[in-house]
Parts: structure tokens; sequence; C-alpha cells
């Protein structure tokens, strides 16, 4: 059986370096205070011998751990992953890091990983939507660094809130569908359940159609289960063009059904839109490139990221957040398909 490894100190950076252990311990800690050469030759060492500080024992002295926790609800689609970059973009200029949290869509996920987070004293904490279960509600309202909801609009968040209008959003686009001609529009949304998002989107499109005076069957609002994927979306597809009604148009509001309803539609000759106009919700990176180009949402979920950053560190750094629900807006995006 090998010795276990001996830990690298700060004794080993002054040793290695040829500085005084008071010098390093200075070049780490306040480092304007020591001479650019010296700080030089302290970094080497650092890098040379593989140093890491102990930021545990740092945070309990400046009550700060550098760590922002972000919970997201999955990773398979990319706007959470470019959400997320977003996020440790912002972060990463300041020399903070991400801690991150994949919800499932569970309030119960999501609760467990507000509490870690605050376990591991991160600075603050970034959540998606605002749906959240009593324990992780009282979590956040007690947690006393920066709370930022993202991915919805609320006038009273629970401290800041980044995001767009997923209402709003959903009626412009089923304007735009009714505005086109289409009289059977079907909605095909994710499962409702912790999804204020999804809730949103569904009253928006009822109350567009309201508006126009359309009535919606009641087989043409399809739920699919979260995570949304391609197949459930496919699926849901061809149970619509089987029905006894096929609708005219669809509006899938969450991308990656969407995706699955355009290859669905493909694979059996149907043509969109001349036979069935779709759209959809989030404008993944794929839709513009496929043998239909999809008609979307475009919800700018990097801005989204990098702003719900911006306002954590600025809150950090002591400055008085003026606008603390910031709306980034979103975009339709007209193509072929619709």
């Amino acid at each position: 059986m090998t010795d276990k490894k001996r830990k690298v100190t700060l004794k080993d950076v002054s040793a290695a370096s040829g500085v005084s252990l008071i010098t390093v311990s200075r070049a780490l800690r306040l480092p304007d205070t020591v001479q650019p050469a010296t700080r030089a030759k302290v970094m080497k060492a650092i890098d040379d011998i593989g140093y890491v500080p102990n930021l545990t024992a740092r945070s309990l002295v400046s009550n700060r751990s550098g760590m922002i926790g972000v919970v997201v609800p999955i990773l398979t689609s990319s706007l959470f992953a470019d959400f997320a970059q977003g996020v440790a973009g912002a972060l990463h200029r300041d020399n903070v890091q991400m801690l991150l949290g994949v919800s499932e869509r569970s309030v119960d996920l999501e609760a467990e990983a507000v509490r870690t987070f605050i376990a591991r004293q991160a600075d603050a904490i970034i959540v998606t939507g605002f749906t959240h279960s009593k324990a992780c509600l009282k979590l956040l309202e007690t947690f006393d660094g920066p709370v930022v909801e993202t991915w919805n609009t609320r006038r009273a968040p629970i401290d800041m809130t980044v995001g767009y209008d997923n209402f709003a959003a959903s009626a412009e686009m089923t304007r735009y569908l009714i505005k086109r001609g289409y009289r059977e529009i079907a909605m095909v949304g994710g499962a409702f359940e912790n999804n204020d998002q999804a809730v949103d989107r569904h009253a928006g499109f009822l109350s567009a159609m309201a508006e126009a005076g359309r009535s919606v069957r009641d087989e043409f609002v399809v739920s699919v289960p979260n995570p949304t994927t391609m197949h459930s979306g496919g699926e849901a597809m061809n149970r619509l063009l089987d029905g006894p009604v096929r609708p005219d148009a669809v509006f899938f509001q969450a991308e990656i059904p969407a995706l699955g309803a355009v290859m669905a539609c493909m694979s059996r000759g149907v043509s969109m839109p001349g036979d069935v106009a779709i759209a959809g919700f989030g404008d993944l990176n794929l839709s513009a490139l496929l043998p239909v180009p999809l008609t979307t949402v475009r919800i700018k979920a990097r801005e989204i990221g990098e702003r719900s950053a911006r306002m954590v560190l600025d809150r950090l750094a002591g400055d008085e957040i003026s606008d603390t629900v910031q709306d980034v807006g979103f975009d339709l995006m007209i193509r072929e398909s619709a």
C-alpha cells in the first residue's frame, strides 16, 4: 500500500519561490501590496508545485465562498445550456465559480439543490421559474444573499428576477397563426405541474384564441411529459394527424417536441405548411437548419444568464439594483413551417 500523498502547503510555495511565508500569504490575499516581480515568482511556484488555496478557510474569514448556486430544470436542451453558459461567462470575469444543480422539474429536487448550495456557503442563488415547494420557498426567503428567479416575469419576486413574459410570447405567436388564416389550431405543451412557464404559455394561447372569437377543441390541447423529448413530440403530432378532425396548425410550446413533430410529418409525407403548419417555442440551434425551417419564438437564454449573474455580482459588490425585475423580451422567428 502506498503512503498517502502529502498536501502541498504555503510553506512549500515559500520554499519553491524563495519568498518569505508572510509575503506569499500577502501575494494571495492582498496582491496589490506585493511587488509585481515578487508576485510573479509566487504565482510561478504555485503553478509548478500544484498548490491550491484553502478556499473554505478563507471564506470563514471573508464570509464569501466565491461560488454562485444555479438550478436548471434540464441539460438536454441547448437553451438551458446557453443560459448556464451566460451565467458562467459573466461570473468568470469576476473570478467567481458556478455550482450547477438539475431539478428535472421536481420542486423537491430543486429544494435539495438549494439546501446544498446554502450548506456550501454559496454567495447567491439563481433558480429557474417561480414554482417552488414550501420548503424551498422558505430557504430562499431566509437566505442572506441575492436570489434571482429566471425564465418568467413576476412583479413581486422573492428578491430579483430576469426573464420574459411567457403569456405574451404565446399569445403573440397564436395571433400570428390566426392572422395567417389558420382556424383549427392545436396546442401541445409541457406538463403543467411545477412549471409556471408552461401554465402561462397555455393561458396566453387560450386568451389569444378567445380574443379572436375562436373556440379550442378539447382534443386540440395536448400535454406531453417533462422533460419533453422529440419522441413525445412526434407521438403527439401523430395523434393529432390521426384524430377525427385534423388541425391546420399546431403550436408546440416547447422546442424539442416541435422538432420531433417536424420529423414525424416528414416521415409520413405530410406537407408543412401545406397540410399542417407547425410553430415552436425556444428557437434551438437546429430549428433554422431543418429541411423545413421552424417558425418559433426566440428566447434570449444567454442574455438571461448574463443579466442574472451581473445583478448578483453588483449586489454582492454593495451596489443598489434599481430595477429588480428585468424583462429581456422575445422575438418571433417566422420561417417556412408556418
